[in-house]
């Protein structure tokens, strides 16, 4: 039905769900009970149920976030963020027979995922191809952004802004990029920019691993998007991706990422390169 690929607090049961948007990994517990959620401790016996439960949640959410601070609409964002993952998993897998059949070419089946897809969009919910044949339910892009924006810090703000805009594509998919490089090297400098703007945030554990999981799939690709030729007996970097860094190069020359940039170049053929690159990530 689905890969994992998200792990934050509620273990195994939420690290197999996918969320578009990835909170701050240094959670604190929320104990104050006037933001306080709860998912029901009965099993629901329908996705309609839980889609129902879906629903609830988001309207108790904004009721809430009317009533307390921004440092407590953040902290009350990371807590709803987790527990929709919880829920959207239990969701995946009451429609797991219709998602397992998502490919299908039977004509029931086309029509049970057509269904589905309708039933979710009224939740501002949507079906997600991931690649290799799995298909997941996640939030809209802007899902959020659309609730938080007003009541949360300007950094959180900023953040959940951006990851809406990313999440209006898909970002790789069969161990490839799905975007460009040159959207990635553009994402890289959004990241940069959140770093450089908000030193101090709580985000900033968070933003720092996909802001170098960003760089480190710019400089070297992945398996079916690579950026050189490794085979043994000819190693080069592919003409394209060169023009990509030197774009990159001369339209944001103080990024912290151009030394990147140039180490890769220098030492594309070295069997060591990840650890050289990662090494030099460790100083950022």
């Amino acid at each position: 039905m689905k890969k994992t690929f998200i792990v934050i607090t509620f273990g195994v049961l939420l690290s197999s769900c996918k969320q578009t948007d990835k909170p701050a990994s240094n959670k604190k517990e929320i104990k104050n009970d006037s933001i306080k959620t709860e998912i029901p401790a009965k099993t629901a016996q329908s996705d309609l149920e839980l889609l129902e439960l879906f629903s609830k949640n988001k309207n108790e959410i904004i009721l809430k976030l009317k009533s307390i601070s921004n440092k407590d609409a953040n902290a009350l964002y990371e807590k709803y963020f987790e527990e929709n993952g919880y829920l959207i998993h239990k969701i995946e897998e009451k429609s797991a027979g219709i998602l397992d059949n998502f490919y299908s070419e039977n004509e029931t089946d086309k029509k049970n995922v057509k269904l589905l897809e309708q039933k979710l969009a009224k939740y501002q919910l949507k079906l997600e191809e991931i690649g290799e044949g799995y298909v997941e339910i996640t939030t809209k892009n802007d899902f959020y952004y659309t609730i938080f924006k007003d009541y949360v810090t300007k950094d959180y703000k900023d953040y959940l802004y951006l990851k809406s805009e990313e999440n209006k594509s898909l970002y790789s998919a069969d161990a490839g990029l799905v975007i460009s490089f040159k959207d990635l090297g553009d994402r890289i400098i959004s990241w940069e920019n959140f770093l450089t703007k908000y030193p101090d945030s709580k985000l900033i554990e968070s933003v720092k691993d996909d802001y170098k999981r960003y760089q480190m799939d710019y400089l070297i690709g992945q398996d079916n998007t690579p950026t050189f030729e490794n085979a043994a007996e000819e190693k080069y970097i592919y003409p394209e991706n060169i023009q990509e860094f030197d774009r990159f190069v001369k339209k944001y020359p103080k990024s912290p990422t151009v030394p990147l940039i140039a180490l890769f170049k220098e030492n594309f053929k070295n069997e060591k390169l990840y650890d050289m690159i990662t090494t030099e990530q460790a100083k950022l």
